[in-house]
This record gives structure tokens, sequence and C-alpha cells, in this order.
């Protein structure tokens, strides 16, 4: 037997990331049976059945990295969640009733059609995957809970062109960056819920899909400046939540089209700009009291506090911080 196996997680069990490695066929099979939840077939030699899988879940979405040196078929069920594919090394194939695509190297590509079983041969391959569940993409297309016909559902397989293929590679990368160099960030939950939103909206428009709600008549003259007010009162009393446009729209009893229509009329920015205003209003009073030496935080950072405020960087705290306040929240922390 050859197998390693890492663990953190936070105290309710997510966040959390996984490293699993063996070359041990029957320990592999079983790992990621339960990982993916389907009946997996493993073919492989003595020489070459090493297997190796990292994994980030923070719930609403999921990022893996696996490595199989061999042979594998999975069996999926129907899937409401999406899941797209970025393959590295070797290849891989989708098969379902009325289709068949086979991804290698360099190519990106989404799970099968909804609604339908399909079977997934992969050879030899590296590739990495990002999982977003259907509540993320309902939230982020602007459908409320209780919507009728609140799904989103995935048309296209393949991105609806090359510059759009780029983009998503590249909302991945930073998402994997931002977890990889700070792991204590996906503890955050404004840091992770913004992670979630920036690949949802990424998909949203990367793969041809069904769309959220269409704007109506009604929008226009919903769009109101007290329904600004209404927005920015739940902002200001739960900034610490996190929270996104659904959410800030049924505080202010309009749908999340007339909310963006509502601010471009009657402020200044846009509904997630002016939260992310009151955030850093937030960190910018955390900053004072840790300078002062007042609460309960002793050895805090400037890290520390934009993270806790969905500043998902030093860099972009720093950044943003200079720009409304005309110093480094460093300084401030240091007086």
């Amino acid at each position: 037997m050859n197998a390693t196996a890492e663990l953190n997680h936070s105290v309710r069990g997510l966040p959390m990331r996984r490293v699993f490695k063996t070359s041990d066929l029957d320990l592999g099979r079983k790992f990621l049976s339960d990982a993916y939840g389907s009946d997996l077939h493993l073919r492989g030699t003595e020489h070459d059945q090493f297997i190796s899988h990292t994994r980030y879940d923070c719930g609403s979405f999921a990022l893996d990295d696996l490595a199989l040196g061999m042979d594998a078929t999975f069996d999926v069920g129907p899937l409401e969640n999406l899941a797209v594919f970025q393959v590295m090394t070797g290849w891989m194939e989708h098969q379902w009733s009325g289709g068949a695509r086979r991804t290698g190297p360099g190519d990106t590509a989404a799970n099968p059609p909804p609604h339908k079983p399909y079977t997934v041969h992969v050879h030899n391959t590296e590739y990495c995957s990002v999982n977003l569940s259907q509540a993320l993409l309902k939230r982020t297309a602007g459908f409320t809970e209780d919507q009728p016909g609140s799904a989103v559902h995935f048309t296209g397989m393949e991105p609806a062109s090359a510059g759009l293929a780029d983009h998503w590679r590249r909302a991945v990368a930073r998402a994997r960056r931002l977890l990889d160099a700070r792991q204590g960030a996906m503890y955050e939950p404004l840091v992770s819920g913004n992670i979630a939103r920036s690949l949802a909206e990424s998909a949203l428009i990367t793969f041809p899909n069904t769309g959220g709600p269409q704007p109506t008549s009604a929008d226009g003259g919903d769009a109101t400046p007290s329904a600004v007010r209404r927005a920015i009162a739940f902002m200001e009393e739960n900034a610490d939540n996190d929270i996104g446009l659904t959410d800030m729209a049924a505080a202010a009893r309009i749908s999340p089209a007339a909310l963006q229509i509502a601010f471009a009329r009657h402020h200044t920015t846009t509904p997630l700009g002016s939260l992310r205003g009151v955030r850093l209003d937030r960190a910018h009073f955390d900053l004072l009291a840790a300078g002062k030496g007042e609460g309960a935080d002793d050895g805090v950072t400037v890290d520390d506090i934009g993270a806790r405020w969905g500043f998902s960087t030093p860099a972009d705290f720093a950044t943003s911080y200079r720009h409304v306040y005309g110093v480094s929240p460093d300084e401030i922390l240091s007086t």
C-alpha cells in the first residue's frame, strides 16, 4: 500500500482542502468513487497506476486537480451543477445519448447537456475542473429563490469563442492563485463568496446557456431612489455577511434588473460597487481600532482585516484603501 492524504478543514466542515495520492488501485478506486459519487472503473498496471487528487471545496464551488496514470471510466448521473474541465495531458471523452466529445491538451469543455446521464473515459490524463452549484448559478444570473423557472441550463459544452475560453482560463487561474497563495482566505466567507461569484459570472459569459430572467417593462418603473435607499440600508446592516445582487434586490423589494437600473439612475456606482465601498469603510474602522489597541484582536494584521471584509489580496485592499483615504492601510494600523 502506498497512499498519502492531507485534510484541512474548518470547524464546520467547509470550506475544505483535501489532497490524496496513491499507487494502490483499490484505494484509488474507493476514494474517487466517494469523491465524485459515481460508479468508477480503473484499469492500470503495476507501473503506471498513480492517482493524485487535490480539491478545494468551498460549498457553492469546488476546484479539483486530478492526475491518473491509467485508463478510467466514470458513469455519471444527470447533473444540474456545472462542471468545466481543462485538460493538460492525455485526453478525456464524454459520451451521452445522442452525442460524444473528446477533450485533449489545451482544451476546455463543460459537462454534457443537463438531465442526461453520461460516461467519461479518461486516458493517462491530468486535468483541472471547476464545479459550480445550481444555487450559485441561479443567484448570479439574477433569479430569486421562489422565481418560477429559476434554473440555469448550459446548452453547449464548448466556450462560445476562443476569446471567451481565454477569459475562463484567466478567471480559474486567478481563483487558484488566491487559494494557493492564501489558503486561509477560503475560510473568510466574504472572500470565498467573491471568488464564487467571479467564477459563476465567467461561466455564464463563456458557455452557451439559457440565461437569467429577462428585464420587463415594470423594472424601469420600480427603479426608484427609495429602492436604492432600501438596498443601501440592507448593505449597511449585512456587510459582514456573504450577500449578492439578488439579496439586495429582495431587500429593496424589486427585481435584480430593476435594482441595477435604479443604481445607474440614482447612484454613483453599481450595487456591488456600493457594497464594496461599505466594506471598505468597515475595514477602515477596524484599522483605526486596531491601531489604538482597542478590541480583542491582538496581533491583527492589515491582511487579516482586508480578508475579513472580502478583499482577496493584500494588493487589492491596499490599492482600494489608498484611493479612498489617501494613505496605505499599514500607515493607519501603525499609528
